[in-house]
């Protein structure tokens, strides 16, 4: 039995002792940045920032703050994210207003404010034109879904009533797209330049008078899948051209002379989670460039020739620049040991030919670098001084699965001498994504599970991102197949190293994570405990509930309109009896990615099996957990979880 209230547990303690010592809450303590923006006289860096500046279960606050790039202080601006500033030194940036509505602000190159617009709408992006004198805006209506990547849940607005009115859908909603604004200067409100039905899912300049946009004619999140990279009139809206990619595409970035565009194109598994190779186009026509092996995940003009780039090659990171005029290309910076925070990696172009990002490594807080001739120099740290301690080092695994393919991962061995251990895998999301070398194992529960001594494994199966498009399409029609056998290969290589024992081993994983957590449980026996989160288990009830219809059409084979095939072979809920393994199964009750019901139908088909299962449901949470107080609870249960299951270990000294 599981008890609903956690809070005094010894797994809450433990989880509640790392988390004050990483984020220092009340004490005004900066956690990282994201999102550089370097101002054009490279004197300064905005960025946004999170501050858990009252409790751990408040969550942490959003900020606005400016790095003197010279002097190495760091300053809070606003509450609030996306600072942009123009050419001319003016700005504009997403501010927190009262009751938590957010405004768009508008500064003048000395700091004042020219205008403030409330909105009615989630601001996605900012960017101001080339020639500095307009500002592009891209707002989510006010009952849109967002991604999984974000959260996976809908938008909910300003909506008002008594408390039992019902949630409502339908087809023909009209608050539920994406839709491009532009500020001129000196201009009182925003311009929509689109309209239903053309949904814009991301957009860039290009030149001044032209966007390059994702755009799709359906507001829904499945019809990202196959959305067309558009180019809009900057005042009409009206189309000038459209490249439709033969996979998933992302990223666009255009040249600040109009020439020229680019985009990331890839099978992709998310959206907003994009890596492989970019397609460059223009009056030339489009061609594939050559990265020197890099699976892109971010891009920006330096200027109207050269395209800087960061992204994944195996388990390295990557920074680097191309002539797309002579196709001359250099790494800035390449790292197995470091990475670049984000979902992957993105970095910006500076000032001396220099490009900024914020790195991190498993045992290294996140600080703002600047990346140059190989070199990583920290400019802003924002961990306390000695930095916490992280328990544990990681390094890259290499093994084969059951094809002879190689397959790797991140592995982190506790102090001490590593025999015998029990063993936590965290399975990624996706599939067509990869964990990296990231500060503190990406957190959740990871860092308190190697300090009571478990040794914990990040698989990259095939499908995972960083490895190319053909070892990432391995997964294609095949989810929940050969990948399932690539973590099962991956442990006994562990366990034949003597480093693992097999009677303890546990695992979790997040979306497709979940699935798969789900998915092992029915397939062996070998698991001491599981805890998927947000989990698919039922293909065909997930195909007819979740935001994304498309995923599992591309990933299965079969259809859900028939019985047989993939839609029944690869769902958890048909496969439970037989099953042993004690699997707690966590899920936000706002989900729209992978839907609530999904975990409690494999909860009753456990228990239905006589299985030990337990279920916890997040009511106010979306998809993979983020929220606060609910990540913290949820590390929680997963501790005490392996500690009923597993049993505590110390490490050896």
């Amino acid at each position: 039995m599981i008890e609903k209230d956690m809070r005094g547990s010894a797994a809450a303690r433990e989880v509640e002792a790392l988390y004050r010592t990483l984020f220092r809450p009340g004490e005004e303590h900066l956690w990282t940045a994201t999102d550089l923006d370097p101002a054009p006289d490279g004197q300064s860096v905005y960025f946004s920032a999170q501050s858990f500046d009252g409790t751990l279960e408040d969550g942490p606050s959003g900020w606005v703050c400016r790095l003197d790039v010279t002097g190495g202080g760091v300053e809070r601006i606003a509450r609030g994210r996306q600072y942009r500033t123009a050419p001319d030194g003016r700005a504009a940036y997403v501010g927190n207003g009262a009751g938590g509505r957010e405004h768009l602000v508008l500064l003048s190159s000395t700091g004042k404010t020219l205008a403030s617009f409330a909105l009615d709408m989630r601001v996605e992006a900012l960017a101001w034109s080339p020639g500095g004198d307009k500002l592009l805006v891209l707002g989510a209506d006010a009952g849109a879904d967002v991604s999984g990547a974000e959260g996976g849940f809908a938008l909910r607005g300003d909506a008002e009533g008594p408390g039992w009115l019902p949630e409502v859908a339908s087809s023909s909603a009209r608050d539920l797209g994406r839709r491009l604004y532009v500020w001129t200067a000196g201009a009182t409100s925003l311009r929509a330049v689109t309209q239903p039905p053309v949904n814009v899912w991301e957009a860039d300049w290009l030149g001044n008078d032209a966007f390059a946009v994702v755009a799709s004619d359906h507001h829904s999140e499945g019809s990202w899948y196959e959305a067309s990279l558009r180019i809009l009139d900057a005042e009409s809206g009206a189309e000038r051209g459209r490249y439709s990619g033969s996979e998933q595409i992302g990223v666009p970035a255009g040249s600040p002379d109009g020439a020229r565009w680019a985009i990331l194109e890839a099978f992709c598994s998310d959206r907003g989670i994009v890596c492989g190779p970019v397609t460059l186009g223009g009056a030339d026509g489009e061609r594939v460039l050559d990265l020197g092996g890099v699976e892109v995940t971010d891009l920006r003009w330096r200027d109207v020739d050269n395209l800087l780039f960061a992204g994944v090659r195996g388990a390295e990171t990557v920074v680097g620049e191309i002539n797309v005029a002579t196709d001359e290309r250099r790494e800035h910076w390449a790292s197995d040991e470091l990475t670049i925070s984000g979902w992957y990696p993105a970095a910006v172009p500076a000032a001396g030919g220099s490009v900024l990002a914020v790195i991190e490594g498993y045992a290294r807080p996140p600080a703002i670098a600047r990346l140059s001739n190989g070199e990583a120099e920290v400019l802003a740290e924002f961990s306390p001084t000695p930095a916490p301690a992280v328990p544990g080092t990681m390094r890259y695994h290499r093994w084969r699965g059951r094809d002879g393919l190689e397959i790797g991962g991140w592995l982190v061995l506790p102090d001490g001498e590593a025999r015998n251990l029990p063993l936590f895998v965290d399975i990624h999301g996706g599939p067509v994504w990869a964990h990296r070398n990231r500060y503190a194992a990406a957190l959740r529960a990871g860092p308190v599970l190697v300090g009571k001594g478990y040794a914990l494994l990040l698989p990259n199966p095939r499908g995972s991102g960083g490895r190319g498009q053909d070892f990432a399409r391995r997964v294609h029609k095949d989810m929940g197949g050969e990948d399932m056998h690539d973590y099962l290969t991956g442990i006994d290589s562990l366990v034949e190293a003597g480093i693992v024992d097999p009677a303890r081993v546990a695992l979790s994983g997040t979306s497709y994570g979940g699935f798969m957590s789900s998915w092992l449980v029915t397939q062996t026996n070998r698991f001491a405990a599981a805890v998927p989160i947000s989990p698919v288990a039922n293909w065909y009830s997930q195909h007819y509930a979740s935001q994304i219809p498309w995923f599992d059409a591309a990933l299965l084979e079969g259809s859900p309109r028939r019985p047989g095939g993939q839609y029944f072979e690869r769902s958890p809920v048909f496969f439970a009896e037989g099953a042993t393994t004690p699997t707690l199964i966590l899920a936000g009750g706002r989900d729209k990615n992978t839907p609530t019901g999904q975990a409690i139908e494999f909860f009753g088909a456990l228990s239905e099996a006589g299985v030990e299962a337990a279920l916890a449901v997040y009511p106010g949470d979306g998809h993979s957990l983020r929220g606060y107080p609910a990540y913290l609870d949820s590390a929680t249960r997963i501790v005490d979880w392996l500690d009923r299951h597993v049993g505590p270990s110390t490490p050896t000294s």
